[in-house]
């Protein structure tokens, strides 16, 4: 069973309870490698800043958030859902290519 994070501030809110950092997996994962992103902000800016966090996509595989952005076709975020959503979207169109 995954472990969670109680009480933390990390996340959507102080108290958010999710999976700890390395248990998290997909999109979650995406979303923890951005914690505290400011917004807007570019596609350049962000792989600046964290494009060295590693991200699990699955629990078998985990690449460099730098990698992941490199195939969306966006310039600028304006949220992490933003950014999640742009990721997501680029591995599906990845996987329907293969």
């Amino acid at each position: 069973m995954p472990r969670t994070t109680e009480n933390t501030g990390e996340g959507r809110g102080s108290g958010h309870k999710g999976p700890a950092k390395g248990f998290a997996f997909g999109v979650a994962s995406v979303t923890q490698a951005l914690h505290g992103t400011s917004f807007p902000i570019s596609k350049d800016d962000l792989i600046r800043e964290h494009g060295k966090e590693e991200v699990n996509w699955t629990k078998d595989s985990s690449e460099p958030l730098e990698d992941l952005l490199r195939e969306v076709d966006k310039d600028e975020f304006l949220s992490v859902a933003d950014v999640a959503s742009a990721v997501s979207e680029a591995h599906r169109n990845a996987e329907d290519e293969e």
